[in-house]
Order: structure tokens, then sequence, then C-alpha cells
């Protein structure tokens, strides 16, 4: 009866379109041979066909269409020849379109200096040839259909063998145009994208390539050879296109820098697999790493790259926070001065009311202090500086995310498949490789994922760190009186490093939820309502974990108050150690350093334990609402039945909604400390910046330094400490170059002050300060590296060895010794011993190298 079905199916489409039926029957024929379920014709019936192509019979167009239709119903699965010419050819060609305009945009910019390499020309031959091949196909399809030998009656060839060797001839010279672009891009070994098109051209191109063998096969002849050979041809040279984008395009530059660091030499598949890491692994496990060991940074991973873009994007975005804040402590002054107004028509009585809101009004202020200054711009500096990063890293979470979910569906089908007697063997072996390669490519997603996360770590810690450290060297008296040496080094380390931890979880915010809600949308397919037990399992802890992340928050900010405190009394224990030890004050200030410290680590029990409670409730959250979900899904109805297909999968759905379960925890715990951080670095960095108009830089002076009617103040409301600064006869302050001039007087005098001043730390009330030329300033307590002579007196800078001699001279350093040290290696000055020379000598050639 389906065979009925399917004659007259054909016979009404005949009828319809007689002539196009038979044309694209006679075109699948002549290119592919016939089916598999045919027969094969003698060369009379062909010429005999070929004459008279109105009389194609009924049983040919079926098993042609019988074929195409149920191509997966059989022991043998191929693919429709409509599906192979269009779809699988123009899927790669897509990608390839797709891909081509960000190869595009470097032939806008100036070329880089890169010569012809071997490599480049075989790559642009491989492709010119491709390029033959595509106009060959095309001029033979024109030849058969228009040449002078072609038959008028005949029908045409269709349409998709005029389109595909066009689109070919176009995408060949877009490979072209891209590997010239990839050449001229700096520093560029290989392209990712081209290798990816070569690879899905290759495998699209595999179910043609077998078409094409098993036809010929059968019929044990070739009908179309011409298009035959170009195809294979054409197969192959697209094989060697492939082998040859996976080799690195070494330019000279490239090869210099690689010896320093291998990842920029590395190809596409070095990078998705880490190759390029090994040489650091072996040398690791033969023996320990050390300092030399490390090979040198990317230059856009680099500390001066990271800072600039940081401090420019800061720059704008602190900019936009003082302004908000400026209108609304605009917006509260005027309030404040519309309610004075209506006061002084109140009447005592109400006056003396006043006196209860008290309280009230001295937690408004406190509150009030504690954001008078700008914030909430901090998190958004982040987000814009490091967007390529984040967006990168997003879109390899998504993917790995939905291919997480494929496996337990694949899952589903192969129990399914195991249990149905009528499959055929092959759907088997198809579900198996499909869960190999979605665990394959989860794998690679997820590793790059990863390593986008904690380079993105990495690079926020370090632009906060360099930030800190830059603000600390300009931060006006007035701020810089908010923040000790101890906090200041906190933010340095502890808060920084908080939104290290957090950047590099920074995408579960949204993938969990997105991974809860596709976990229980595929568990209702599995389990119907019942899974609405488990979701009301998982929302009941929802207020338990508000409440730990509370007292988390509460606990935090206290932890971070005694650790400023405790840094604060160590660093001030340093500075005056001598004085301590003169006195034998040691046990007196170590009883109040472990007192803080306990009150500290009190803190931070009471945090673990709650931390601890809340990451065992959400370890257990899977296993209950596995419990829960499962035992409504069986009690609810005797028609539900937990057979393995339903517990396997809703099991493999379970394990995958176990790690947002247990991370969100913790994401939450780390989030919570890093809005505190978030607070106290906005505070620090917002902060008031040193006038840098104080001291001005005119090289038209003929004096060094001049001051004219000086007057400074430490603090922006404090009484000046310099006034009228002059020189004796009351004309400006002037110093001549050569000169050497001593500041003498008593204890607070104001020498430290003036010295202040000339550098520009004071606040300026009146007056103007020139200054020619840089200024080098020593201060009076000396600092020494813990390294050798030599590299003290460097000071990281270049070795000049005369200039060298004439410091060890200056400072009256043995000159043999100096001698020495020259001739030593790096690397055995690093490991020498300390320093042997005077602690006076040792001062003086810090100093002299400032």
């Amino acid at each position: 009866m389906e065979e009925d079905m399917d004659t007259a199916s054909v016979e009404t489409f005949a009828n319809s379109d007689n002539l196009k039926v038979h044309n694209y029957a006679r075109r699948l024929e002549n290119a592919f041979g016939s089916s598999p379920d045919t027969p094969s014709k003698s060369p009379a019936q062909k010429k005999s066909r070929t004459n008279s192509p109105d009389t194609v019979s009924n049983s040919v167009l079926l098993a042609a269409i019988k074929k195409n239709a149920s191509y997966l119903q059989r022991p043998d699965p191929d693919l429709p020849i409509c599906v192979e010419q269009t779809v699988l050819v123009w899927i790669p060609l897509a990608f390839l379109w797709l891909c081509a305009p960000w190869h595009f945009t470097t032939l806008c910019k100036k070329p880089a200096k890169a010569p012809l390499s071997k490599l480049y020309i075989c790559k642009q031959v491989v492709a010119g040839l491709l390029l033959l091949t595509a106009v060959a196909e095309l001029a033979l399809t024109l030849g058969e259909d228009h040449g002078p030998s072609s038959d008028s009656t005949a029908q045409k060839h269709p349409a998709v063998l005029y389109t595909n060797p066009v689109l070919f001839a176009v995408s060949w010279i877009v490979v072209m145009l891209c590997q010239e672009c990839v050449r001229r891009r700096p520093r560029s070994v290989d392209s990712g994208s081209l290798f990816v098109f070569w690879l899905l051209q290759l495998l699209c191109a595999v179910f043609q390539f077998q078409t094409l063998l098993r036809a010929a096969l059968n019929k044990e002849e070739i009908d179309d050879v011409p298009r035959f050979c170009l195809f294979y041809i054409n197969y192959g040279l697209q094989l060697i296109a492939l082998v040859l984008s996976a080799f690195a395009d070494v330019s000279p530059e490239v090869k210099r820098i690689s010896k320093t660091n291998p990842e920029a030499k590395a190809t596409f598949l070095s990078r998705i697999t880490f190759n390029w890491f090994n040489s650091m692994v072996i040398k690791g496990f033969k023996r320990p790493l050390v300092q030399e060991d490390m090979w040198d940074l990317n230059e856009k991973d680099s500390t001066q790259t990271i800072c600039q873009e940081f401090e420019d994007v800061m720059a704008k975005e602190l900019k936009k926070a003082r302004s908000i804040l400026q209108k609304q402590q605009n917006k509260r002054k005027n309030k404040n001065d519309h309610q004075n107004g209506l006061a002084k028509g109140v009447s005592q009585d109400v006056l003396v009311m006043e006196e209860t809101g008290k309280k009230k009004e001295k937690k408004k202020k406190k509150k009030d202090s504690e954001t008078d200054y700008p914030n909430s711009w901090l998190v958004p500096t982040i987000a814009k500086t490091f967007k390529g990063v984040l967006l990168e890293s997003a879109l390899y979470k998504l993917t790995e995310d939905l291919l997480a979910f494929a496996s337990p569906q694949l899952l589903k089908l192969m129990i399914s498949f195991t249990q149905d007697k009528t499959s055929h063997v092959w759907t088997g072996y198809l579900y198996a490789v499909l869960l190999l390669v979605v665990a394959f490519l989860q794998l690679v997603v997820l590793q790059q994922y990863f390593q986008r996360c904690f380079i993105l770590g990495m690079k926020v810690r370090t632009a906060l760190m360099a930030a800190v450290y830059k603000k600390a060297l300009v931060v006006s008296n007035d701020s810089r009186k908010e923040s000790t040496a101890g906090e200041i080094v906190n933010l340095m380390s502890a808060d920084a490093q908080r939104f290290n931890n957090v950047t590099n979880f920074i995408h579960l915010l949204w993938s969990c939820p997105l991974q809860i809600a596709l976990s229980i949308a595929f568990l209702w397919i599995e389990l119907g309502p019942s899974v609405l037990a488990g979701l009301l399992s998982m929302v009941l802890m929802v207020p338990i974990n508000g409440w730990l992340a509370t007292k988390s928050r509460g606990f935090q900010v206290e932890n971070m108050k005694f650790k400023d405190k405790r840094m604060k009394i160590v660093n001030d224990i340093l500075n005056g150690i001598k004085v301590l030890k003169y006195y034998a004050w040691e046990s007196s200030f170590e009883a109040q350093v472990q007192e803080i410290r306990e009150k500290e680590l009190k803190v931070m029990r009471k945090f673990a334990y709650l931390s601890s409670v809340s990451t065992f409730i959400f370890s257990c959250a899977p296993a209950i609402v596995s419990l829960v979900t499962f035992a409504v899904f069986v009690s609810v109805s005797p028609n539900n039945i937990l057979d393995a297909e339903k517990a396997f999968t809703s099991i493999s759905l379970f394990n995958i909604l176990r790690f947002p379960l247990a991370m969100l925890p913790q994401l939450i715990s780390i989030i919570v400390q890093t809005t505190v951080s978030k607070k106290r670095l906005e505070k620090f960095l917002s902060g008031d910046d040193l006038d840098t108009m104080a001291v001005t830089r005119d090289d038209s002076h003929t004096a060094a330094v001049s001051m004219t009617d000086g007057t400074y103040a430490w603090e922006r409301d404090t009484e000046p400490v310099l006034k009228n600064i002059t020189s004796v006869i009351g004309s400006p302050l002037d110093i001549k170059p050569g000169r050497l001039v001593a500041v003498v007087g008593a204890v607070g005098a104001g020498k430290t002050s003036l010295i202040s001043a000339l550098l520009g730390e004071l606040r300026s009330l009146k007056g103007r300060i020139n200054i020619k030329g840089s200024v080098a300033y020593v201060p009076q307590q000396a600092w020494i590296q813990n390294a050798t002579l030599k590299d003290n007196i460097l000071f990281g800078s270049n070795l000049d060895e005369e200039r060298y001699l004439s410091v060890v001279d200056a400072v009256c350093t043995n000159s043999s010794s100096a001698q020495t040290s020259l001739k030593e290696s790096e690397e055995q000055a690093r490991n020498s011993s300390e320093l042997q020379t005077p602690t006076n000598s040792s001062e003086e050639v810090s100093n002299n190298s400032k």
C-alpha cells in the first residue's frame, strides 16, 4: 500500500510539472549514477532515454524520491543529493564570509613588514589551484549547455551546477585575501577561523565524497568523469590547505619574541590544546622552577598596557560619578535650607519635640558621611576596560552550558536505542560518536573559558594594585589622613585579591540561573509537574542563604576594620623598631598585636561557621531535590513508571544541577566580600590628588628654584605652616644653578614643610613656585634593596661601566669590590651573600643612585 501511495503521489507530481521532474531525475542519474535500489541500465537504454527525455519511467522517479525521503530508515544510510549539493556546501562558505570582514579590517591599516614566506606562498598556490578547479567546473557546465556540440532539445543542467562553482570561485578569492590579511597582521602566525573553515569544508564534503565513490563502485563505471575528477582534485587540495593552515608562519620578529615567550608562535591547535606550555611543564617536572624560568608576558598582558587602559576609563567614569555626587549634595543642601526656613516659624513647644529625633539625625549624618564620596563607578570601569575578555569568556561559557545539556539527551537516545530492537546498528554508533564529540568539545571550550577568566582576574588585580600604588604617591594630605599605611597595603593585597576571586567566577551570576532553568525545563519534560516539588525545596533554601549572606557581610566589614588596625600598629612597630628595642617594649607591642589578632580570628571563625553551614546546605541540595522529585513522581500516579530512560536522564540532569547549586553559596559569599572591598577602593581612589599646578616648570627662568610670596598649609581648613616665604631682602627666594643650599632651623621651624612645598605636597594658599629641570628627592631614612652592591647602584638601569665606577668612587667604596661585582654574572649576583660594605656607605650608594 505504501508503494501504491508513493506511485500515486509521483504521478500527480509528474502531471503537474512533468518536464521539471524528468529533468531532475535525469540529472540525478547522470551526475551520481542510479539509486542503489534501482538496477543499472545498459548503454543502449541510457542512449534511448537521453534522446527521449519525456519517457522517463515512474519506477526510476519512485526509486530516486524514496531514497531521498527515507535515507535514515535503512541499514545503509545516506543523505539526499540536494542536501549534499546545497546545505553542506553553503554551511562552510557562510562561515567563511561571516569571518571575512574581521580579516578585511587589516587591509585598511598600515601593513606590517612581513616577508613572503614559503608557507604563505604554498597556501596562496593551493588557493589559486582551487580557484582554477571552480572555473573549470563552471566552464564545463556552460560548454555542455551552450557549447557548439550541445543539443538544444536536451534539458539543461540544474541551477546548482552554476551557483556552486561561482560561490566556490568567489570564496577562494576571499580565502586568498584572508591569508594576505593574516600575513599583514602584526605578530600573527596563523588564523583559527581559516583552520575551522577548512575543517568544516572537508567534513561537509565527506558525504558527497562517499556518494560519488559508492555510485561508481555500484555501477562499476563513472558516468560524469570530468566532474568526478574535479571533485576529488578539489578535495585533495582542500586537505593540503588544512594541513598547511595547521603550521605557524613565523616572521623574524615573532621568532625573536618566541625565544622569551613561546606563546607568541603558538598556532590555533597549539592554543586550544595548550601544547605551547609543554616545555614549562617538562622543565618543572625535572627540577623546581625559579624566577628566571618564567617567560615574558604578552604586550597586551603587561602591567603598563593594562594600567593605561584602566586609567583612561577610570578617569571618565570617576568624572561622571563626581558629577552625580555634586548634584546629590546640591539637592541635599537645598532641602536642608528649605527645612531651616520653615523652622523659623515653628513654636517653642514644637522645637522641644526635636530632641527625640537626635539619634535619628546622628545616624543620618553618619550614613551621609559614609557615602560622601563618588561611588558605583569601579565596577563599570572594570567592565568597560576588560569588555573584550568578558564577552569572549561569556561566549565560551554559554557554549559550554549548551553542550552540557546535549549529553543527557544523547544518553536518553542511546538508552532508547538499546530498548528498540528495530533500530539499525549504525544509529547506536552515531550516538556513541556524538557523545564522544560533545564531551571533547565541552572539555576544550571549558578550558578556554577558565583560561580567559583567570587572565581576566589577574588583569583586574594588576590594574587595581597599580591604581592604588599610583594614587598613594599623589594623594592629597586631606585624603591621606583618612587612610593609614596599613589600609593602603590591604587595598593592594586583600581587596585587590577579592576582585581577582570574583572575576574568576563572574559569569556564574547568569550561568547558574541559566543552568538551573534549563535543568528544570528538561526535568519537566521527563517527570512532568513532579519537578515542582524539587523546585519548591530549592526555593525554601533561598531565605536561609539570604540570612547567611547578610550576617557574613557584617562579619566581613568588622574583620576588615581589625585587619586595618593590626596593619597600622605593625607598620608603626617596624618604623620605630630602634626605639622599641632600646626600651625593650617588644612584649608590650606584641600583646597589642596579639589582642587585635585574636579579635580578628574570632570574627573569621564566625564567618567560617556561617560559610560551612551555607556550603553544607547547598551540598545536600541536589540529593534532597532528587529524592523529593522522584518520590513525588512515583507517588502521584501508578502510571508513572521510573524506568531506566527516565532515571538515568534525570540523574544526569540533576548532576548538572549540582554545580550551580553548589557554587551559588560560594559566589554569594565572594560577592559579599567584594562589595566591602569595592567601597573601600572607591573611597580611596576617588580622593583628591595633589595640586599639580602648585609648582610650575618654566625652563626660561634663570634660577633653578624660585619661590615668590609663598603661603602653604598641610590641609584644607588648617592654619598655614609657611607664610610669605621670600628672601631676606623681600625679593623672591631664588636658588641659582650649581649652588649648594642648606636649610637650618630648630625643630618645628618648617624645614620639612619647605621641602614638601617645593615638591608640591602642600596646599598652596598664595604665591608661586617654579622649578627648572627635574627634581631628585632623598628622604632622611635611606632605603636599600635586599640585593648586591651592583643592583643597589644600578637600581634597575642598564649597566654603564664608566658611570658605575664613578659612582663607586664618589661614595668611597673599595674599587676592587666594584671590579669584582662587574665580572660577576647576573645569576651569581642574585645568589651572592649579603653586602659586606659598611652601613653608611650603603646608604650613600642608595641615595646617590636615586
